[in-house]
């Protein structure tokens, strides 16, 4: 079989088991690689309509593996009015920002923003339903927290939810209440999600494959070649459907089905299997539901990870999402009909509740290595890690959270027990399996910036956070790129650039493994290729 394209005069970090760095790769026409080697070894393959693409010595790795993000939402908060700090300071930033979008969509029925982070803004204080009642009395005005895990809503908005002032929040969730006792638009957890609806407008089917579009671009602009979306709603598995028919949707992805929105409930019987949840017509290799995604906890920086000892300045453990029965139960549903399950626990309690939920569902019903995962895996100490390790279970970081929300994890948890956080060197060494991932939009979710935390473990404040697990560059690259492959189980075809894999790679303006961390601002995505075709940066190779 002869190549459609060379591309050679490159250092191409091909992290296959045998054949490290070479200088060139040949393509075949099914948009796999053919073989890799030298430029004299694969002349063979080379005829004259071969595209020859010289790199002229940039770097090439596999395309990187976002294992855990979420595409679908960073599509639909590329539309909506963004709160990050930096650049807003201050909630008057909020008002100012979320008024200019009402006068710009005066006949808008909801008002939404995106990404704001109390922690960033003067005072460290959540806005309040009288802030947000001051961009709109009339229609609903809801923000959401960077991390997905609160959000605060204005008066209009508590009123159709029904969160007065006796209300009860929905298990696993807390309504924030004043002195007076009266909420003050701030939600937690499951009170920020459940019923959405009644204030939002369900994103339809076009405005879904639209945001997959927005996302798509983004996302190979950052060098990313396969995606895991991890909370897709049933109804949301035919948006990434359709959006792979239209070729919006261009990055390889699978989703993580939200199990306990599947389910009646923890001892429902109407178990799917996982070839039942695939949409009609799928193509595995550019989508496939992949895991069941269950949530045992928040997060740090809104205080609602499951703890097993207080806050600091505080005598709150944080919410769980589900009593230690249920989440056993759904855990149990899933395990037995075959799916791999994604579990997001942050605290050390709840961490402990999921590997006790994993440990006696396998007792129950043996599997050869169901692969379950924890995602974020944060707050860990030596028992958690042995008993990962001997459970077989992987842990999903991401350690561009480090870097971004680093210090708002110092406030929340005190200097000693941030340090502890994410112990990516201490996992590798006890033989825990790891992939790393970003959580997007949580974060911005560039892997260049991944790499970089993972090897600097530094904040914006300048802390570094736990010297002793900073990561050497080879093991970050291979934990963005290969490991991902095997934690989603789709190695057989990507995570490395070898014979019969896809051609997914990313070029790169300098090597990610050995350039300084002084020098990293030089390391840039230049090029992405999905199946043999350059999808962003060919014309630079020209």
């Amino acid at each position: 079989m002869s190549a459609v394209t060379l591309l050679f005069n490159g250092r191409i970090r091909t992290l296959g088991a045998e054949t490290g760095v070479v200088e060139a790769i040949a393509i075949g026409q099914d948009g796999r690689v053919l073989a890799v080697g030298t430029r004299e070894q694969l002349d063979g393959l080379v005829t004259a309509g071969t595209r020859r693409v010289d790199l002229g010595g940039k770097w090439v790795t596999p395309g990187f593996f976002d294992c855990h993000q979420h595409p679908l939402w960073l599509g639909l908060n590329l539309g909506q009015v963004s709160l990050a700090s930096p650049p807003v300071a201050d909630v008057e930033d909020i008002v100012r920002l979320l008024r200019e979008r009402r006068a710009a969509q005066p006949d808008a029925v909801c008002i939404q923003g995106v990404n704001y982070d109390q922690n960033k803004l003067a005072g460290r204080v959540h806005p309040t339903r009288y802030d947000l009642d001051r961009v709109a009395a009339d229609i609903p005005v809801r923000i959401e927290h960077t991390s997905g895990h609160a959000s605060v809503v204005n008066s209009r908005a508590l009123e159709l939810l029904g969160y007065g002032r006796d209300a009860v929040p929905p298990v696993g969730g807390e309504i924030e209440r004043g002195e007076d006792g009266e909420p003050t638009g701030l939600l937690l957890e499951t009170a920020a999600w459940e019923d959405q609806e009644k204030i939002v407008p369900a994103a339809t089917r076009e405005e879904g494959i639209e945001a997959l579009g927005r996302a798509n671009q983004y996302l190979l602009e950052r060098g990313i070649t396969s995606v895991s979306d991890a909370e897709t709603q049933p109804q949301e598995v035919e948006f990434f459907q359709h959006a792979v028919w239209r070729e919006a949707l261009r990055v390889r992805a699978n989703s993580m089905i939200d199990w306990a929105e599947l389910m009646d409930g923890p001892e429902d019987e109407d178990v799917p299997t996982p070839d039942e949840m695939q949409p009609e017509g799928y193509d595995w290799h550019r989508y496939h539901v992949g895991q069941a995604k269950l949530f045992a906890d928040g997060a740090i920086t809104t205080r609602t990870c499951w703890l097993r000892a207080p806050f600091a300045n505080s005598d709150s453990l944080g919410i769980p999402i589900h009593s230690p029965e249920a989440l056993r139960g759904y855990v149990r549903q899933a395990h037995n009909q075959g799916w791999q399950i994604a579990t997001h626990a942050i605290g050390d309690r709840a961490i402990d509740e999921v590997l006790i939920a994993y440990a006696l569902a396998q007792r129950d019903h043996t599997r050869r290595l169901p692969g379950h995962r924890v995602e974020h895996c944060m707050l860990l100490d030596s028992d958690l890690i042995g008993r990962m390790r001997r459970q077989k279970i992987w842990s999903i970081g991401q350690p561009e959270f480090l870097t971004g929300l680093g210090e708002a994890y110092v406030a929340a948890l005190g200097e000693e027990r941030a340090a502890l956080l994410s112990p990516y060197a201490t996992l590798e060494i006890a033989g825990v399996a790891q992939a790393f991932s970003s959580d997007a939009p949580v974060v911005p979710g560039a892997p260049l910036d991944g790499l970089r935390a993972a090897r600097e473990r530094r904040t914006l404040g300048g802390r570094v956070l736990g010297t002793g697990e900073i990561l050497d560059g080879e093991t970050a690259l291979f934990n963005y790129t290969t490991a991902p492959a095997f934690a989603t189980r789709t190695a057989a075809d990507r995570g490395t650039l070898e014979p019969r894999k896809w051609a997914d790679l990313v070029v790169l303006s300098a090597d990610p493994v050995a350039t300084p961390l002084d020098e990293w601002e030089s390391v840039c995505v230049v090029a992405t290729m999905v199946g043999g075709e350059f999808l962003v940066g060919g014309e630079a190779l020209e």
